[in-house]
């Protein structure tokens, strides 16, 4: 005896037909053959009418073997209760042979007709094609990739490759509108920049090629072409100076067009790895017109590059870099974020340490690997290259104009910042000495009784500092100690100081600067500099050691060492 049923959806051409028999088996006829099949068509279905019908058949599939899973259980529910035998089916007149008309196409048939449908498509994916340029896809992500394809060619007469499509829908969760608005803007920016012949124009310029201490070296172990950075070695305050941020940019965009190329050699690779060495970075790098260039880059990085970094190993992190993170985390993606994983001191050399990505014999030679790395590291840019001014990089960005305070100082005359902070917060400063010469002390003022002022005042000369015409006269309500380890420091005209102080103390802290050049050079009349300061507040700072250490897969085990205590209490350099 048999079932057949049938089914079919008129307004999407979706063909269903299913059949289940039961014979007596040919050698005892006291066993139960049970055949079921099913034929699924799908004649129209929003142009994805195979990957739907892929999709039908491994559902069903699935179906078939949880049938099987209830009759063996009722079969056991049957024994159980002692039933081992059963009278044979006999057949009916319920079912006529009508159901088994022509009314529906024979299976064969509806294959024919389904190859029909699918060759007469404009736009589709094998899976010989998927296998060769993406490895294994999900039935929802095959999907996704032709909807995307198709609502793009509505518009456009030429659009990016199936790479690309997949890239976008992965940086939106495979929402097709939004990936589809993503990918339009980045199309755009493409054409107006003319990004893609940047390969063919964009020449660095020498200072650039001879101090950017970077090269694309050898695959990972996933096939992934590698590009290693020493971040610590690159002078970043030196290159915005000389050849400018756009020039920065310009650069950066070659390095990514280079990894897109490289990418499409190796048909299953759509990412890169990037190697960040961290050895040698300082409060240098933290500049701020620097971070700010950095937010641009990433932003640049994020709209038109999505999913291009498969992992990003930062090695030869030091004590300064849960503060470097702290401030450069928040204009980092959480996806990218979960990508980096940070290895302290030398423990990328630990067995759990980069050698799980990039083979040992590829280990570049300054990592103590056995691989020559042709990556030049030549120090400082000198000034004399320099053809632009800090005012010049301050111009550009009204944030930064925000950011930075423009000060002159007459003969004699004191400009003090006070700050209020809590134990565990960090101070830092940034401050170029313009004109003249500048001396710098940061002290910590000890009350002796109760200072008495309007709060609102207080906030205000906080956040703008006050100017004195000389050093303050002593007070008894309160005595200024310089801040342990630091002293009173000078800095000459041109020079450029970054530095930072762990408040170990809660209180009141005093940063001043004072124009000294009377004393030793009389003719001088007036100090210019520009400033700005920043308290890290411990609940931020805090968290983002937190997050470091929990929210990456592979942090190495010094990482968990990592809290405030990590950075010193006074840290402080000039560049000349």
């Amino acid at each position: 005896g048999g079932r057949k049923s049938s089914g079919i959806n008129a307004e999407y051409g979706v063909r269903i037909k299913e059949e289940c028999s039961y014979k007596p088996h040919p050698d005892n006829e006291n066993w139960t053959i049970f055949t079921q099949k099913a034929t699924l068509n799908i004649i129209s279905f929003f142009g994805i009418e195979a990957q739907v019908e892929r999709l039908g058949l491994k559902a069903y599939h699935k179906n078939i073997k949880k049938g099987k899973e209830i009759i063996m259980h009722y079969i056991r529910e049957l024994e159980s209760e002692g039933v081992t035998s059963a009278p044979r089916w006999e057949a009916s007149s319920v079912y006529s042979d009508s159901d088994s008309d022509d009314s529906f196409a024979s299976a064969d048939d509806d294959a024919d007709d389904l190859q029909d449908v699918i060759v007469a498509e404009d736009y589709k994916l094998d899976s010989d094609y998927i296998h060769k340029h993406f490895g294994e896809l999900s039935p929802m992500e095959e999907c996704s990739i032709i909807q995307l394809a198709k609502r793009l060619k509505q518009t456009f007469d030429k659009i990016p490759d199936e790479q690309v499509l997949l890239r976008f829908l992965r940086a939106r969760n495979f929402d097709i509108e939004k990936s589809r608005e993503m990918l339009i803007k980045s199309m755009a920016w493409r054409k107006q920049y003319n990004i893609d012949s940047h390969l063919d124009f964009w020449t660095p310029p020498a200072v650039l090629e001879r101090y950017m201490p970077g090269a694309w070296h050898r695959n990972d172990k996933d096939g992934r072409p590698v590009y290693i950075l020493r971040l610590g070695h690159l002078d970043i305050k030196g290159m915005l100076r000389t050849v400018g941020e756009d020039a920065l940019l310009r650069h950066a965009l070659y390095i990514c067009e280079q990894g897109l190329q490289k990418t499409k050699a190796n048909n299953k690779v759509s990412s890169w790895t990037l190697l960040v060495d961290l050895e040698g970075l300082n409060l240098r790098h933290l500049w701020a017109p620097a971070r700010m260039a950095m937010r641009r880059f990433t932003e640049v990085m994020e709209q038109n590059y999505p999913e291009t970094l498969g992992v990003v190993l930062i090695v030869q992190a030091p004590r300064l870099f849960p503060l470097a993170w702290t401030l450069v985390k928040s204009f980092i993606n959480e996806n990218t974020r979960r990508k980096c994983l940070v290895y302290a001191g030398n423990d990328y050399l630990e067995e759990d340490g980069i050698h799980s990505y990039i083979h040992r014999e590829d280990i570049p030679d300054f990592l103590g690997g056995p691989c020559p790395c042709d990556i030049e590291c030549n120090g400082l840019i000198p000034r004399e290259m320099y053809t632009r001014s800090t005012e010049d990089v301050l111009e550009k960005e009204a944030g930064l104009q925000s950011l930075y305070k423009s000060l002159t100082l007459k003969r004699g005359e004191i400009h003090e910042v006070t700050l209020e902070a809590d134990v565990d917060a960090v101070i830092t400063w940034d401050f170029d000495t313009v004109l003249g010469e500048i001396q710098f002390s940061v002290s910590q003022r000890i009350y002796t009784e109760p200072p008495q002022c309007n709060s609102s005042l207080a906030a205000m000369v906080e956040m703008a500092g006050i100017t004195y015409p000389s050093a303050p006269s002593p007070s008894d309500s309160y005595k200024d100690t310089l801040v342990e380890d630091s002293t009173i420091e000078t800095y000459q005209e041109g020079d450029s100081v970054q530095g930072s102080y762990y408040v170990s103390k809660p209180g009141t802290y005093v940063i001043s600067w004072g124009n000294v050049a009377a004393v030793s050079k009389p003719v001088m009349q007036k100090s210019t500099f520009l400033y700005s300061i920043e308290i890290i507040e411990p609940k931020d700072y805090a968290g983002s050691v937190s997050s470091l250490t929990s929210s990456f897969s592979n942090l190495s085990s010094a990482g968990s060492t990592w809290n405030t205590s990590s950075v010193a209490s006074w840290n402080s350099m000039v560049s000349r």
